[in-house]
């Protein structure tokens, strides 16, 4: 990859255009085709491994009716002695894979990247991670690192928040809680997104990529609200890869080496979560 700041702008952007004018996209949801397949990594922070296993099962170029979803790219366990954060690397990957197979590529919000946005809110080891981030952007781009920032919050904030497939699943980085689901503003799946959607706690943006814990009866309401089967989210941590929430969600990650990803087949009818646990695939079970 060519790493020159004019050319790192040159593909954020077109990936921006491509994120934002997509076919199957309406509103903040791309729509996929009941035909081919969908591959949906859970949270990968940075994995690289894992992310080239991804890339090989996927194969892209040989499979054009597959669709390969991606989310919660950075903020990884690679830094610099001086404390710079390089999980840019991987986003800029993601970023050219999207340029390249725009209609192959997807990405869901996750609440990393709305922390991005707003340059704080995530501590690890008593460090911000946006902090870290930034410093990484600024040792690579100096003397052109604000533009590149500003490429890269433009991308983050063109990001879809959902995927459905047409046989009733429906891929979000996280719900909303409990506590908030009642009175939460389902509008923000169907229509152009404002600043405040995106406020801390109160924004429907927020409380959508931010919520933990949801109960199974609370997800079988957002699934009502959202005309959806099944519900597929990240952001919460699994050790074994994945948790059956309730009947009706599944929780995945991908940022580990016993993580999973999830392979659905568009053509098929219906899914339950059993048949959807079934089509998990392991990344330790992948060559490289």
């Amino acid at each position: 990859m060519d790493l020159s700041a004019d050319r790192i702008i040159d593909t954020l952007n077109a990936a921006t255009e491509e994120n934002l004018q997509s076919g199957l996209r309406k509103g903040q949801v791309i729509n996929l085709p009941a035909e081919g397949d969908m591959l949906l990594a859970g949270d990968l922070h940075d994995h690289r491994r894992n992310f080239d296993k991804l890339l090989k099962y996927a194969d892209l170029e040989q499979h054009p009716t597959r669709h390969l979803v991606l989310q919660e790219i950075i903020h990884g366990d690679h830094y610099d002695p001086s404390g710079c954060e390089e999980s840019w690397v991987t986003l800029l990957r993601a970023a050219e894979l999207k340029a390249d197979r725009p209609e192959q590529v997807h990405f869901l919000m996750a609440n990393h990247d709305l922390a991005q946005i707003h340059g704080e809110g995530i501590m690890k080891a008593g460090l911000s991670v946006c902090e870290a981030f930034n410093k990484g952007v600024k040792k690579a781009f100096a003397p052109h690192h604000h533009q590149v920032q500003v490429a890269i919050t433009e991308f983050f904030l063109s990001l879809p928040l959902a995927v459905r497939c047409p046989n009733g699943v429906f891929c979000c980085h996280s719900m909303p809680t409990d506590a908030l689901m009642e009175q939460f503003d389902f509008t923000v799946f169907d229509r152009a997104l404002t600043g405040p959607d995106y406020v801390r706690r109160t924004g429907p943006v927020y409380q959508l990529i931010w919520g933990r814990n949801t109960s199974a009866t609370a997800v079988d309401l957002f699934a009502e609200k959202v005309g959806a089967k099944l519900i597929v989210t990240g952001h919460q941590p699994q050790d074994s890869g994945f948790a059956r929430n309730g009947e009706k969600n599944l929780i995945i990650a991908s940022d580990h080496n016993q993580g999973v990803f999830l392979t659905v087949d568009l053509a098929r009818s219906e899914y339950d979560l059993t048949s959807l646990v079934q089509s998990l695939q392991k990344f330790v079970a992948i060559d490289v």
